[in-house]
């Protein structure tokens, strides 16, 4: 029985994500959690965005990180090392089917922030091979890259699953991808009445027995 019971642990846990804790960046009051795939466990750009936004933290909702500051990409890259990492960027396309090529619009965040600050390696986005054998998808989805270039640029556009063919089979780029928590809960938690209730008693109770000293 004991044996049965830890197989079904086992296969259990190959669904399950591997472990993070939000690390808070002063700079802009916010918490970010990098997830990091495993063997059993992948998500493409869509599934780790609806992921990210099924968690919270500290009263804010989840969502795939947006970078919009120098300071924002500084700290993620350094001090939460989110390299080959999905962030929160995405481009939209279309497909012309006369030239055959696809028509890429502008940049967005998630989170409806303006796309005003980038950080694109030298020659990037590209959508490299869009469409084609090597990569069936568009490259529409933001990640950092693994290094960084000689200006430190660190931005990379992938596929949906950032994956693409190689002479030994599908390779996939990114490693995991970064949540960001916005929390929204401001004001202390209220006290509950009973608490209250119990500290004027117990203040009541000391002056009695004072007085009567």
């Amino acid at each position: 029985m004991l044996l049965k019971v830890l197989s079904i642990l086992s296969l259990a846990s190959l669904s399950l994500p591997s472990l993070a804790s939000p690390v808070y960046n002063a700079s802009n009051g916010h918490y970010y959690e990098l997830h990091t795939f495993t063997d059993d466990w992948r998500l493409d750009w869509s599934e780790a965005k609806n992921f990210a936004e099924s968690l919270s933290h500290q009263g804010g909702s989840g969502y795939l990180a947006t970078v919009t500051s120098q300071a924002e990409d500084d700290f993620l890259w350094s001090v939460l090392g989110a390299q080959g990492s999905f962030l929160g960027g995405f481009d939209t396309s279309s497909y012309n089917s006369t030239d055959g090529k696809w028509k890429h619009q502008a940049w967005q965040w998630v989170s409806g922030e303006a796309f005003s600050y980038t950080n694109f390696l030298q020659g990037e986005p590209n959508h490299w091979q869009d469409n084609s054998a090597l990569t069936p998808d568009p490259e529409d989805y933001l990640m950092y890259w693994w290094q960084a270039g000689a200006g430190n640029e660190r931005w990379n556009d992938t596929n949906l699953d950032s994956s693409h063919l190689t002479s030994e089979g599908i390779r996939y780029v990114v490693r995991g991808f970064v949540v960001e928590f916005n929390p929204t809960l401001t004001t202390p938690v209220p006290v509950p009445p009973s608490i209250w209730l119990f500290g004027s008693g117990l203040m009541l109770l000391l002056q009695r027995r004072k007085a009567a000293a």
